[in-house]
């Protein structure tokens, strides 16, 4: 493959080897594949995006009612790749149009915790029985957390808020203009996440090169671990994609699958920006209250993983 012949080339040429030759290697092979994977994914949803864009998916979301807006809203925050903070002016538009309560928190759970581009690249990492696991897995953590608050009436704790007037009237555009919009969106989505992809790898290749296997098993694995694991994510801001190179590393010196799921999904669907950006629409009742369930979700999932794989 022609990124693993670079890695090796640009190794070889630095002269480097041991600990540090694979921590290289490793660092400028996954930056490569997953930037080559997140460019033709993102344009390809990019294009398709222009199909349904923001109005219309508020459209399709109003007066949807019981399972059929929850399922919707998952689905719909699948395709969405964003990160926990930029997820947000979506679900405040959702919020202003009227859709149900326990719809729109489905999509903000949902969003940033499961993407496309997270759906082709994990099956390299974890197989596509486990990825499989993981979709279900957020769907269901996204839809009972909707349900839940929804059925707990902690619809009452959203702020009053000035969404403005969105125009509905929007021309088609040509299949140029398509493109052209999907070119750019991929543009700035691209711009905006290589920084965490380049860490995230970065870090990634480190405890591939320098984190024994003892220590991964010794004081990560167990039930505990879980809980170490989505403790740790939640105070860290980034996307699934800027996470999954580390968890790579992870599970690849002996952590165990559901807990490196579970950091995973607590690092991409639970943040700090998040809950200070939330604060303009949801009261503080409500941001606790999401941040407990949607996190008790991912305890569940992580434990539930652990078990079965």
């Amino acid at each position: 493959m022609v990124f693993e012949q670079i890695a090796t080339y640009a190794v070889t040429d630095l002269g480097l080897s041991g600990a540090l030759g694979d921590t290289v290697h490793f660092w400028i092979y996954d930056t490569l594949k997953i930037t080559a994977m997140l460019v033709a994914v993102i344009f390809g949803i990019g294009y398709l995006r222009t199909y349904f864009p923001p109005e219309k998916i508020k459209s399709y979301l109003e007066g949807k009612r019981a399972i059929t807006g929850y399922v919707l809203a998952a689905l719909l925050g699948i395709v969405s790749p964003f990160c926990s903070c930029s997820t947000i002016p979506i679900f405040l538009g959702l919020v202003g149009a009227g859709v149900p309560f326990g719809i729109t928190i489905t999509f903000l759970a949902v969003s940033p915790m499961i993407n496309e581009a997270a759906l082709v690249v994990l099956p390299g990492v974890v197989g596509l029985e486990v990825t499989a696991l993981y979709a279900f897995s957020g769907i269901a953590v996204g839809m009972s957390s909707g349900y839940m608050l929804n059925r707990l009436g902690f619809d009452q704790y959203i702020r009053d808020f000035e969404f403005g007037e969105t125009d509905m009237d929007i021309e088609r555009p040509s299949r140029g203009e398509r493109l052209r919009q999907a070119y750019q969106e991929s543009v700035d989505i691209i711009t905006d996440i290589i920084p965490y992809v380049i860490v995230g790898v970065g870090i990634g290749a480190a405890v591939h090169g320098y984190v024994p296997q003892e220590t991964i098993t010794s004081h990560l694995t167990g039930p505990l671990g879980v809980f170490g694991a989505v403790a740790v994510g939640v105070p860290i801001y980034t996307n699934v994609l800027g996470v999954i190179p580390v968890v790579e590393s992870l599970i690849g010196k002996g952590l165990p699958i559901g807990t490196g799921i579970a950091f995973m999904m607590s690092v991409a669907a639970l943040s700090v920006p998040q809950f200070v950006i939330l604060k303009k629409v949801m009261k503080k009742e409500l941001i606790a209250a999401f941040a407990t369930v949607v996190a008790t979700g991912i305890l569940l999932i992580g434990l539930l993983l652990n078990a079965v794989v």
